[in-house]
């Protein structure tokens, strides 16, 4: 944004106010405020801000209230980048259900416990390789993560409601018979710090609610194929993802599923790294997102790409205005002399 000559105004979540209050700090004590400055509040600040004629809006977050910022933007005819959640899938090729690619998929799950936009939600495994992969799960946990939800290193879950929302999308799971592993031992939740262990959910039905709304936690559903077909069908049954994950070694496969699938961005044999690369553009596609930042395309994404004519010498532009004669004749005998 800086770059492409902009000021900046940044709002961050309420949900996290003192990770907003440091924001601004360290924006302060190094930015000029009329060039970047940062605004902390609640719900009516947030309101407030979409209300404003900016000459462009990016927000980060929920589809649903993304949906109510590109309105509220709307009546401003303010332009808008919209970076939203999704259910970021990964297909585990039968060629591919091994200890690396569960590792993979089990330390991007870690980062930040689940709550990252391009955490891998839910994994598309072969059905006859489920219990395989729970396996490789479990012993990639014991081996490298012990002790690891009550560390330093496990990010709590960002707040007392939607700790419960994930506890109570667990609890339906088992009330509806789901097959829900717990990858670690812990005891009761602290609700101070909020650190949920890491759990497999195997073969959930599609209408349990952890399938039907981006998860944001330590919960990861693994979800049966019976062919490659099938899962890119499964994907393809879905809202459009931010972010689409396909570990395989074969590297046609691999290429077929991304050239049959739509999503924001994807990688091969890894997750979220995408999002990392700043040469690469970011950014979802239809109830995922709008626009791109990042890179060349962010450069685009947040300028005026505006045209400019200066006319020189010697031309014929008079040929353009009526009254039409010899002139204009002239030269539509000439375009179309060339077209032929």
């Amino acid at each position: 944004m800086l770059a492409a000559g902009n000021r900046v105004v940044i709002k961050p979540s309420d949900y996290t106010p003192a990770c907003a209050e440091l924001l601004r700090e360290m924006v302060h004590e190094t930015f000029d405020r009329d060039r970047v400055d940062v605004v902390v509040g609640g719900l009516e600040l947030a309101r407030a801000f979409t209300r404003v004629r900016w000459d462009h809006l990016l927000y980060t977050g929920s589809p649903a209230i993304g949906r109510e910022v590109a309105k509220a933007a709307a009546e401003q005819l303010v332009p808008v980048t919209l970076e939203l959640g999704g259910k970021c899938p990964a297909i585990i090729a039968p060629d591919s259900v091994d200890a690396e690619s569960v590792k993979q998929v089990l330390a991007t799950k870690a980062i930040k416990n689940g709550q990252m936009c391009i955490s891998v939600d839910y994994c598309l495994v072969p059905r006859e390789r489920l219990d395989d992969f729970a396996d490789l799960a479990a012993a990639y946990v014991r081996e490298s993560m012990p002790g690891y939800c009550t560390s330093e290193s496990c990010t709590g879950i960002i707040s007392s409601r939607h700790l419960e929302r994930i506890e109570q999308l667990l609890e339906d799971a088992r009330a509806r018979g789901a097959d829900v592993r717990a990858l670690e031992e812990a005891q009761e939740t602290d609700p101070a710090s909020r650190q949920l262990p890491m759990s497999l959910v195997v073969d959930p039905p599609d209408d349990l609610g952890l399938m039907q709304e981006e998860i944001f936690g330590p919960v990861l559903p693994i979800k049966a194929y019976d062919s490659i077909e099938q899962a890119v069908r499964y994907v393809n049954g879905g809202e459009r993802p931010l972010a689409l994950y396909v570990f395989a070694k074969d590297e046609q496969l691999a290429n077929s599923v991304l050239e049959r699938t739509t999503s924001g961005g994807a990688c091969v044999n890894s997750a979220a790294v995408h999002g990392a690369l700043a040469s690469l553009p970011f950014g979802g596609t239809g109830q995922s997102g709008s626009g791109r930042h990042h890179g060349l395309e962010g450069f685009r994404e947040f300028s005026n790409l505006r045209g400019v004519f200066v006319r020189g010498e010697g031309d014929m532009i008079e040929a353009f205005a009526p009254p039409y004669g010899p002139a204009a004749q002239a030269v539509a005998d000439a375009a179309f002399a060339q077209a032929g």
